[in-house]
């Protein structure tokens, strides 16, 4: 069955073509593009902004850890906002507070604490609006599409952070941070015209009655309800723990390239393959492969993502490390089916709580993985950082999946999961994409 290039849900297989000349999806993803970018840039541009005006590596590091940290206290404590609030009119907000936040970041001479006050701001509130794409994305191509979809999204914000942070050093030698601010700020004005345009307003997925019962406790009760699922749970966790271990080689690329001998353009190669592999490895999984055969393959994705970390032990040469970090990027494709199986499972009400939970349990996981990962290397070699991180990554995932929750089907996951599964555009209920 055609889809309506308005907006509606796509059956049987679904293209990347079919995806982008859905009107909608074409906004909502013109709009993730540029804001990804926007939020790189911000980043590089603080980080510089604040490193001249104190001269301390350690406030340049706080300045970028707050785009971050404050996600896991807005998911925590405020995330039903995404499920209580009309999502196009909650991107809406976001991307005019961002917008606002990095304006008033560049007037001359703003205080220290001031500026971080409003990193903290921007990096709270920035979950929400990423859920509320997420929550409004089968609604507008339905399940079979949101595979695909995902896969997009995902390998956009892996492109985008390549692109953004080269782009952001080239800025910054022909720009003052302050313009380069000025840049972040177009391009949330951007996505807010791209979601203005062309996304249709849907009400919000919880009903006005969860309203009374205030947003901290909406909070709370939701998250519960996701984590007392015992499968949405191990899906949570599968998506989380073999993640942090596996990407810890590019968090410690720095300290590996100059271990290896090599310069900043090595550290470059060691972060741009591990993203080229998870951009291959999920567009192969999200168009190759249909619905039932992804739950299949998880098993040996989560291998072939493990595995290739086990090799560093032999101290492998910059060419084969690079080799062995596009296989493991390739493999973290298993993510893609566990996602859309907790969609499936996810109720309609709680579907922005669900997805706020995913990203901020992810920073979390993979920063506790990344502090761990330093106080290793400082008394072993980084290849067997790396080749312990791939033996842990294997054996949680066997651990946490020994009841095979992959196989979970949405008949089996209740009457939400079944709902969601055959989710339309007509239904109008609210959903988006991040990632």
């Amino acid at each position: 069955m055609s889809h309506d290039q308005q907006g509606g849900m796509m059956d049987g297989t679904v293209t990347y073509g079919q995806l982008l000349r859905n009107r909608e999806f074409g906004g909502l993803f013109s709009a993730h593009a540029v804001s990804i970018l926007g939020d790189v840039l911000t980043k590089v541009a603080l980080s510089v902004l604040v490193f001249d005006r104190t001269n301390s590596a350690l406030m340049a590091a706080i300045t970028f850890a707050l785009g971050f940290m404050p996600q896991i206290l807005t998911a925590a404590l405020a995330s039903a906002v995404v499920d209580l609030v009309p999502g196009r009119r909650l991107m809406l907000i976001g991307d005019a507070s961002r917008m606002a936040c990095v304006l008033a970041m560049t007037v001359p001479g703003i205080p220290i604490t001031v500026l971080l006050v409003l990193v903290t701001a921007s990096g709270a509130l920035s979950p929400l609006f990423r859920a509320a794409r997420q929550v409004m994305l089968p609604d507008i191509i339905g399940m079979n599409g949101y595979p695909l979809a995902r896969s997009m999204f995902s390998g956009t914000i892996q492109v985008g952070q390549i692109i953004g942070f080269g782009l952001g050093g080239a800025l910054l030698v022909v720009l003052t941070p302050r313009a380069t601010l000025f840049v972040d700020a177009a391009t949330f004005a951007f996505s807010l015209t791209m979601v203005l345009v062309f996304v249709r307003p849907r009400p919000a997925t919880a009903s006005s009655t969860n309203r009374e019962a205030g947003i901290i406790r909406e909070t709370f009760r939701g998250n519960r309800s996701i984590l007392n699922d015992p499968v949405l749970r191990r899906l949570l966790l599968l998506q989380w723990i073999p993640t942090a271990l596996i990407v810890l080689p590019e968090g410690l690329a720095a300290p590996y390239a100059a271990e290896l001998g090599g310069g900043p353009e090595s550290i470059g190669f060691l972060l741009a393959f591990p993203a080229v592999g998870t951009v291959i490895g999920e567009a192969a999984v999200a168009r190759f492969l249909g619905p039932q055969e992804r739950s299949r393959w998880v098993p040996a994705l989560l291998l072939l993502a493990g595995a290739p970390l086990l090799l560093f032990v032999s101290s492998p040469s910059l060419p084969l490390a690079l080799a062995l970090l596009l296989v493991s990027g390739a493999g973290t494709a298993f993510a893609l089916p566990l996602d859309q199986l907790y969609v499936q499972r996810v109720p309609a009400e709680l579907r922005g709580r669900a997805m706020t939970l995913t990203g901020a349990g992810s920073i979390a996981t993979q920063g506790v993985g990344l502090a761990v990962g330093g106080l290793m290397a400082d008394w072993m070699p980084m290849p067997w950082v790396f080749t312990s991180a791939g033996i842990a990554a294997l054996a949680t995932a066997a651990l946490i999946g020994r009841h095979r929750p992959w196989r979970v089907t949405p008949s089996k996951a209740g009457p939400d999961a079944a709902e969601a599964a055959d989710t339309s555009a007509c239904h109008q209920s609210a959903r988006s994409t991040e990632g």
